[in-house]
């Protein structure tokens, strides 16, 4: 088979296999669209996770491999990663013996399979488990010719990995989706049902992006996927693609339920330079079904996020039409500043502005005698308050057109320390109105009072905030984000 050589620093983007059990027509859709992306360079195809999964057959992945391929995309067949029975072996077989389409291996009796039929063309799969160059050198050996690194390698490991290989390989690694951390015989799935692994009645169709467990304290902690253990967290490593430049050839978006090409999209806006990496990052954070998450990449726990290092505003490009269109976040405001602020002299609007950029506000907690108060107070006069004073922020700081997802939807403000929530809800003209109490939330954003008016402020950024666990979030998290990047995009120069 002749593979198809790109130009030198050509960075590609794969999909790797489907985690998830998808009825058969949402796949068929998903792999369709895929055909038409233009982001999309390398589909790997194949059940990997579960042999009971039967909505797609080997003859349907392949039906589908060959639409891909007539669409321009390299195609990838890849194994399953756990073989339990004969029947999980003849599959093997007929995968490993497939001559139009390259495999990934996914377990060391593919290996063998692919080693003794001679294929030099095949991809070492991150169940493998690759960590040392001797164990990379044997599998080339073997006839491998490109690795996809183990998600939890830290990026430091994957780059002494290759310089220490007598000759390069092409590289790829996890850059976006849960992680896959284990595989069992038993299926945790069936077991939460109370059902065998053999009569599961394939409940995992009913999860398709997994089945999210938590800690008592309600925060996600693992995803059940079948026989697979993933993070409940997204790994996502947008933001992080200057610092993978030499490391990888080629990064690998997991497959998700909804805007999976949306988010290979500014992968590739970002790569092409019409983005900035920290930009496409922040608009994909509407995209993924839970907080993300990039720890192994920076040799710490999984769950961590480590922020990535500021970029100069000068270097952020404009978002792109497309991307634009398939992921609209809010821009920053800017203008003309409010007409009050336009009564006072210029010198006065400067002054004001530099004070709102260089005060911090000191580190203080309610007094607790104030709390105790604050939460024998009724709840609706202090949002009354509260809406009353967000109506008075004029639209060029608090955009009422970009937050028009909120209308009708009931939030909640936390006040820790204070012993206070806030029940309120934008109105379809554009103006807050309290709620009244004892009704549940779409989304409750909790932190103490402190913490509120410096993130108000852009003092504080709200993901610090967020994994260092001063703020939390409950609920729909999309309408989080949305809310964080209205602050994020607020613009204290409009008091100029």
């Amino acid at each position: 088979m002749e593979i198809k050589k790109d130009p030198p620093g050509t960075m590609k983007l794969s999909l790797g296999p489907l985690l998830y059990y998808w009825p058969r027509q949402k796949a068929l859709d998903f792999y369709a669209e895929t055909a038409a992306s233009d982001a999309v360079d390398i589909v790997y195809l194949g059940e990997t996770v579960c042999a009971r999964r039967h909505e797609l057959r080997l003859e349907d992945w392949l039906d589908i491999a060959a639409r891909l391929a007539a669409a321009g995309k390299e195609v990838v067949l890849s194994t399953q990663a756990l073989i339990e029975s004969e029947s999980d072996l003849r599959t093997l077989r007929r995968i490993t013996g497939t001559m139009a389409f390259r495999i990934e291996a996914n377990d060391m009796g593919a290996v063998r399979l692919l080693a003794a039929a001679g294929r030099h063309d095949w991809i070492a799969g991150p169940t493998l488990n690759v960590f040392n160059p001797a164990t990379l050198a044997l599998l080339v050996d073997e006839g491998a010719r490109r690795w996809v690194a183990p998600p939890e390698m830290a990026g430091e490991n994957v780059a002494a990995l290759r310089a220490g290989m007598p000759r390069p390989i092409e590289t790829e690694i996890f850059a976006h989706g849960r992680l896959p951390l284990a595989y069992s015989a038993r299926c945790f799935t069936a077991r939460h049902y109370n059902l065998q692994k053999d009569t599961c009645a394939f409940r995992c169709l009913r999860d398709r992006d997994g089945m999210v467990l938590r800690t008592r304290e309600g925060e996600p902690f693992l995803t059940l996927n079948g026989i697979q253990t993933q993070s409940a967290r997204v790994h996502n490593l947008l933001a992080d693609l200057p610092a993978i430049a030499g490391r990888a050839e080629i990064l690998r978006i997991s497959p998700q339920s909804a805007h999976t090409l949306e988010i290979a999209a500014l992968f590739r806006a970002a790569l092409d330079a019409r983005l900035a990496p920290r930009a496409a990052f922040a608009t994909s954070l509407a995209l993924i079904p839970e907080v993300p998450c990039n720890g192994f990449w920076h040799g710490r726990p999984g769950h961590e996020h480590v922020p990535a290092a500021p970029v100069a505003p000068e270097t952020i490009s404009p978002r792109p039409p497309a991307v634009a269109a398939l992921c609209p976040a809010p821009a920053a405001v800017s203008g003309p500043a409010p007409a009050p602020l336009r009564l006072l002299p210029t010198s006065a609007r400067a002054r004001l502005a530099q004070t709102l950029r260089e005060v911090r506000i000191p580190a203080f907690t309610v007094p607790a005698p104030l709390a105790r108060l604050g939460m024998r107070l009724p709840r609706f006069p202090p949002a009354l308050a509260l809406t009353v004073a967000l109506n008075l922020v004029p639209q060029a700081i608090l955009p009422r057109a970009v937050l028009s997802p909120l209308a009708g939807r009931r939030l909640r403000v936390c006040v820790l320390d204070a012993g206070i929530d806030l029940d309120f809800t934008l109105g379809a003209n554009g103006r807050f109105h309290p709620c009244r109490a004892g009704m549940p939330a779409d989304l409750a954003i909790s932190a103490e009072l402190r913490d509120f008016i410096a993130l108000a402020r852009r003092e504080e950024d709200a993901d610090t905030l967020f994994f260092s666990r001063r703020l939390r979030m409950e609920g729909d998290t999309g309408l989080g984000v949305l809310v964080k990047n209205t602050l994020d995009a607020v613009d204290w120069n409009i008091f100029r």
